[in-house]
């Protein structure tokens, strides 16, 4: 998939997530049911979490650093810990900016390797599409 595709392909998702998030009623934003265990601040959050870790590689493949087979990150459990702490302005502020370092690393110069483009497709685009339909569900229960 050419990286322009991908770009459209993202901002349509991100529209999606975006209104399920502002849908959502500020009362209802710490309650469990987006997903069994988890609020729809820890979808927020472990969003935000996973298009940081695709991001983080891509900027990696522009400054031409080698990409381990494997990365380090952190089990769910810790994900969803380290959310909890947070506000919900600064869960959803993490993930508008991570948003637009993911879109600019991947509109960067250079050659990106189709893994490196399937990582961003799989922690944005198809990311935000699965928990913006998780969200919908929730605000409309």
């Amino acid at each position: 998939m050419e990286r322009e595709q991908l770009l459209e392909d993202e901002a349509a998702a991100w529209h999606a997530l975006d209104e399920a998030i502002s849908a959502t009623l500020p009362e209802r934003r710490a309650s469990e049911g987006a997903v069994p265990g988890w609020s729809t601040h820890d979808l927020v959050w472990h969003s935000a979490y996973w298009a940081t870790y695709a991001t983080d590689r891509l900027e990696r493949v522009h400054r031409g650093e080698h990409l381990p087979d494997e990365d380090s990150y952190l089990p769910d459990e810790a994900i969803l810990a380290e959310g909890r702490t947070m506000s919900w302005e600064d869960a959803v502020r993490s993930l508008e900016g991570t948003r637009e370092r993911a879109r600019t690393a991947l509109a960067a110069p250079g050659d990106v390797p189709a893994d490196a483009m399937e990582e961003f497709l799989s922690e944005t685009t198809q990311h935000y599409a699965e928990h913006a339909g998780h969200i919908r569900v929730f605000n409309a229960s």
